[in-house]
């Protein structure tokens, strides 16, 4: 594994102890608990063994990590960890949890861009690279991410076009799409009397199905609108315009409300090396 091809994952604590919790956080250490019997996989079955093995990997080779405790972070439950598992970094312990350090630690808010993506899924800890797509290697390695559809937080997309649908006119008045209808994220009200209803979404290989179930909804009264990234809008299907979120920003921040707006979802998050790792301006 390349430097640049740096390991990613995400971790949630769920320890019954808070006390343990609350250790882990203020050390900045990641733990498992699978009956604590060390760093062997061998001595652990399902689960726990695909765990092990994980923690293992990211031992020998490094891993970016966010982190979250949940009974540490009660008053903030969007609080996280952001930190780098150095390569070849011993294993700890803490009353026979298995732990790794953090290093190079950043405290976020995970509820602003990306990184609220990043929930651990049906699971306590696992590898995220396939949603992180090297944003949280870069972030604990202070190295600057490119400007991408990618960094906003998938809930926000919604209200970004909903404010540029407004602003721009093309519609008199917003409703949520998910209210009325199981396939579309926004209705509309044109000026010239007809329905606009719109699908979002910042996920690549999604263009093709939201279009599909899109156009199920199309009749001589609506108009349909697809927005989502702009390397994609070749999945989209003839009879809906797409238009691509990342030509939305400069429109919405020729205004002082769309700037307001953008540097709310896209605020600047400090590196390891104290520079900005998430620029915009």
């Amino acid at each position: 594994m390349t430097d640049s091809e740096l390991l990613e994952v995400t971790i949630t604590h769920n320890l019954r102890d808070a006390t343990e919790v609350n250790e882990l956080y203020h050390r900045q250490w990641i733990a498992l608990d699978w009956d604590r019997k060390g760093p062997d996989p061998s001595s652990y079955t399902g689960r726990g063994k695909t765990d092990v093995l994980l923690f293992n990997t990211m031992q020998q080779q490094g891993a970016a990590v966010i982190a979250a405790y949940k009974k540490a972070t009660a008053d903030n439950p969007s609080r996280r960890l952001v930190g780098l598992v150095e390569a070849g970094i011993e294993f700890k312990d803490m009353n026979g949890l298995l732990c790794l350090p953090l290093s190079a630690v950043l405290v976020v808010d995970s509820s602003r861009t990306f990184l609220g993506n990043l929930a651990p899924r049906q699971c306590t800890v696992q590898p995220c690279g396939n949603r992180a797509r090297g944003r949280l290697a870069d972030l604990v390695r202070g190295l600057a991410s490119p400007r991408s559809v990618g960094l906003l937080h998938n809930q926000d997309v919604e209200w970004l076009v909903t404010n540029y649908l407004i602003v721009t006119g093309m519609c008199k008045c917003v409703w949520s799409g998910g209210r009325s209808y199981e396939d579309i994220d926004h209705a509309g009200w044109m000026a010239d009397g007809r329905e606009l209803l719109a699908q979002t979404t910042i996920s690549p290989t999604l263009v093709r199905k939201k279009a599909e179930r899109l156009l199920k909804l199309a009749s001589r009264d609506r108009v349909l609108y697809l927005f989502g990234p702009e390397a994609s809008e070749s999945q989209c299907l003839e009879g809906i315009t797409y238009q691509a979120i990342e030509k939305l920003i400069p429109r919405l921040v020729q205004e002082a409300g769309g700037r307001w707006l953008v540097s709310r979802m896209l605020p600047t998050l400090l590196g390891s090396n104290g520079e900005a790792a998430l620029q915009f301006g």
